[in-house]
C-alpha cells in the first residue's frame, strides 16, 4: 500500500512534467495507431495502385517508430532527473532498492494506460480525418475508414515493450547509482567544460564532407545512396559542432569583458557554460529535427504539386509508342477500330524518328556512353526534318551543326563533343515531344543533326519510331482503350505509354509522399516543439535558486527579465540557423534526386522551399515565445 501512496504522490507532486510525457506519449500512440490502421486497411489494399501506397506508408510508419521510442526515452530523462531526489529521500528513510523498483514499475504502469487510453481516444478520432485527406490526395473516395483491432493490438504491444525498456533502463540507473546519493545527483552542477578543439575540428571536417557530397551528388542510379552517406555525416557532425563549438563560442564571449560584465550577458553566459555540453546535444537535435521538417515538406510537396510537369514531360499526348518499327497501315486501322470500340476519338496523330537512346554522361560539354552509377542522361538523334514537322518550324541545319535540348533546359555551352570530335551546336528551349525513354531515371537529350548519316555517327544505335494523339472520351474509356490497344498491337510496357494511367500512378505516389510526409512531418514538429519546452523547463527549475539569490541581492525583476531574454535568444535562434545552412547545402542533393522523378523545374523547387522555412520560422519563434514565458514563469515565483 505504501508503494502505491508513494508513486501516486510523485506522479500528483510532478504533475506538469508528467502530464506533458502523457501528452507527449498519447500523441505518439495515436500516429502510430493512424499509421498501422492504414497499413492494414482493406480498401486502400485494393485501390489503384495500393501496394505502392502500402510501401510508402510501410515506410514512414517504421520511421515514426523509431522516432517515437527515441523521444520517449528523451522524455524519460527529465522525468527521471525528478524522480531522483524523492529516490533518494525514500532511500534514506529505510527502503531498499527493490521498493524503489517497486515504486518505478506502479509509476510507468499508471503512465503507460493513461496513455493508451488517451492515445487510442485521439487515434480513434483522427484516424478518420488521416482517411479523409488521403481521399482527397489520391483522388480515392473508394478508399473507406474501417476500426482496426489488429492496429489497436499491435500498438499496445510496441508500446507496452517500449515502457518496459525505458523502466529497464530506470532499473539500470539505480543499480549503477547509490541510491543514497540520489538526493544530491539531481541537483550536482556540472564543472566548466573544457574547449575540446579536436573535437569540434572533426565535427567542422564530417559538416564538410557532408557538404560536399550533398552539393557534388548527381541524379544518378547511386544518387540516394550518397545523399544518405551525407545525412549520416551531417548529423554526426552536427552533434560534435553543436556540443564543441557552443562551449567555445561561450568561453569566447566570457573572454570580452566589455561584453561579458553586463548584468543580462554574465547571467546569461555563466548560466549556460556550465551545462552546454547537455545543451549542446539538444540543441543539434533540434536542428537536425527542423532540417528533416524541412526536407521532408519541400521534397514531397514538390514532386505532388509538380505532377502534371512530370504528366507532360512523360506524355506530351494521351498516347505515345515507341516501337523499333513504324506503326504499319493494319495497325492503324487495328488502332480506329479500338477507338471506335471503346467509346473514343483519335485526334492527329504527330510522329517522328529518333536513335534509341544511349545511357552516358553529360558534362562540360561532353557526352560519355557509361553503364556505371554515375549515369545521369541517355542520349537520342533525331534529323532536322523531323523536328521541324514536329514542332512547325522551318529550321535549317548545315554540315555538322547540331541543335540541342534538355528538358532542365542546363546546357550552356556552344560546343557539344561526342567520340571524340567535337561539334558547333545550338540550344534550342522549346521541344512539343520531349518523350522520356522506357520512363528512366535519366534525363533525355536530344541532339537534332542536319541528316541521317550524322545521326547515326553520333549514336549508332537501331532507329526508333514514336507517335503520339490525343483522345477524347472519359478517363475510364481511354484507360480501357490503352490496355486494348497494348493487348492487341502486342506492345510492351516500354513500347506503350498512356497519360491517364501516368497521372493515376503519379497521383497515388506523390499523393502517398505528400501524406506519409506530412504525418512524419508532424511527429517531428510535435517532438521538436516538446524537447524545446523541456529544455526551458528543466533549465528554469535549475535556475530558480540561482535567480532568487540574484534578485535577493539587488536584481530587478526588469533586469531579471532582460536576462532571460538575453540567455534565451543567444542559443535558441541557433538550431533554426543551422537547419537552414543545412537545407542550403542539401538544396542541389534535394534537387538531384528529385530528378529521379524527372522534376527539373527550380523555381517550383524554390517557391516551395522559401514557403517552407518561412512557415517553420514562424512555428519556431510562436514555441520560442511561448517556452520563454514558461520560463519566465518558473524562475521568477517565489
Amino acid at each position: 500500500m505504501i508503494h502505491w501512496k508513494l508513486a501516486s504522490h510523485s506522479l500528483t507532486h510532478h504533475v506538469r512534467e508528467n502530464g506533458l510525457f502523457i501528452l507527449a506519449s498519447s500523441v505518439l500512440i495515436a500516429i502510430n495507431y493512424i499509421f498501422w490502421s492504414l497499413l492494414g486497411n482493406d480498401s486502400l489494399k485494393h485501390s489503384v495502385n495500393g501496394d505502392i501506397i502500402i510501401k510508402i506508408i510501410g515506410i514512414g510508419l517504421m520511421f515514426v517508430a523509431l522516432i517515437a521510442v527515441i523521444f520517449m526515452f528523451y522524455v524519460n530523462s527529465f522525468l527521471i532527473k525528478q524522480r531522483n531526489q524523492e529516490l533518494g529521500l525514500y532511500n534514506m528513510l529505510g527502503l531498499t532498492r527493490n521498493d524503489l523498483r517497486l515504486i518505478l514499475i506502479i509509476e510507468n504502469f499508471c503512465l503507460y494506460i493513461v496513455s493508451l487510453i488517451i492515445g487510442f481516444v485521439l487515434g480513434v478520432t483522427f484516424v478518420k480525418l488521416a482517411f479523409l485527406v488521403l481521399q482527397r490526395l489520391l483522388d480515392d473516395y473508394r478508399i473507406k475508414e474501417t476500426f482496426s483491432p489488429t492496429a489497436l493490438l499491435t500498438v499496445t504491444i510496441l508500446f507496452g515493450l517500449t515502457f518496459v525498456a525505458i523502466l529497464i533502463y530506470d532499473f539500470l540507473l539505480i543499480r549503477q547509482i547509490h541510491p543514497a546519493d540520489l538526493w544530491k545527483l539531481s541537483e550536482k552542477g556540472e564543472q566548466e567544460p573544457k574547449s575540446r578543439w579536436l573535437t569540434g575540428i572533426i565535427g567542422v571536417l564530417l559538416l564538410g564532407c557532408g557538404y560536399f557530397i550533398a552539393v557534388t551528388t548527381k541524379p544518378s542510379a547511386g544518387s540516394i545512396l550518397r545523399f544518405m552517406v551525407a545525412v549520416i555525416l551531417v548529423v554526426m557532425g552536427t552533434y560534435l559542432v553543436f556540443i564543441t563549438g557552443s562551449i567555445i563560442f561561450l568561453k569566447f564571449l566570457k573572454s570580452k569583458p566589455n561584453y561579458y560584465y553586463k548584468p543580462n550577458h554574465f547571467i546569461s553566459v555563466s548560466g549556460m557554460l556550465y551545462r552546454m555540453k547537455q545543451n549542446g546535444a539538444g540543441l543539434a537535435s533540434i536542428c537536425l529535427l527542423c532540417t528533416s521538417i524541412l526536407v521532408t515538406i519541400i521534397a514531397t510537396t514538390s514532386l505532388f504539386v509538380g505532377e502534371q510537369n512530370l504528366v507532360q514531360l512523360w506524355n506530351p499526348y494521351d498516347i505515345i509508342t515507341a516501337t523499333p518499327q513504324p506503326i504499319n497501315k493494319q495497325a492503324k486501322l487495328a488502332t480506329e477500330q479500338i477507338a471506335h470500340q471503346s467509346d473514343v476519338k483519335i485526334g492527329s496523330r504527330h510522329q517522328y524518328r529518333m536513335t534509341t537512346p544511349t545511357d552516358g554522361i553529360l558534362k562540360d560539354g561532353q557526352f560519355v556512353k557509361n553503364e556505371s552509377a554515375k549515369t545521369s542522361h541517355q542520349l537520342g538523334t533525331m534529323t532536322i526534318n523531323d523536328y521541324n514537322r514536329v514542332q512547325g518550324t522551318q529550321r535549317k541545319l548545315v554540315g555538322n551543326h547540331l541543335l540541342i535540348y534538355t528538358p532542365d533546359n542546363s546546357y550552356q555551352n556552344k560546343w557539344l563533343t561526342i567520340n571524340g570530335k567535337k561539334y558547333p551546336v545550338k540550344v534550342v528551349h522549346h521541344f512539343k515531344m520531349v518523350v522520356n525513354y522506357q520512363h528512366s531515371i535519366f534525363q533525355p537529350v536530344f541532339v537534332i543533326t542536319a541528316n541521317e548519316r550524322l545521326a547515326k555517327q553520333l549514336n549508332p544505335a537501331p532507329w526508333l519510331y514514336l507517335q503520339g494523339f490525343n483522345l477524347s472520351g472519359s478517363n475510364q474509356k481511354q484507360k480501357r482503350f490503352s490496355l486494348v490497344l497494348q493487348q492487341s498491337l502486342r506492345l510492351q510496357n516500354t513500347e506503350l505509354s498512356s497519360k491517364v494511367i501516368q497521372q493515376a500512378l503519379f497521383k497515388s505516389l506523390f499523393g502517398g509522399f505528400l501524406f506519409v510526409g506530412i504525418l512524419i512531418s508532424m511527429t517531428m514538429s510535435f517532438a521538436t516543439a516538446l524537447i524545446i519546452y523541456y529544455k526551458q523547463v528543466s533549465e528554469g527549475i535549475a535556475d530558480a535558486k540561482r535567480f532568487k539569490t540574484m534578485q535577493q541581492v539587488g536584481l530587478s525583476q526588469a533586469e531579471s527579465k532582460k536576462a532571460i531574454h538575453s540567455q534565451v535568444l543567444l542559443v535558441f535562434m541557433l538550431p533554426i540557423i543551422g537547419a537552414v545552412i543545412h537545407l542550403g547545402f542539401a538544396f542541389p542533393a534535394i534537387k538531384s534526386v528529385l530528378t529521379i522523378f524527372s522534376m527539373y523545374n527550380l523555381k517550383l523547387l524554390v517557391t516551395v522551399s522559401v514557403a517552407t522555412i518561412a512557415l517553420l520560422v514562424a512555428c519556431y519563434l510562436g514555441i520560442y515565445w511561448l517556452t520563454t514565458t514558461v520560463y519566465q514563469r518558473l524562475v521568477n515565483r517565489s
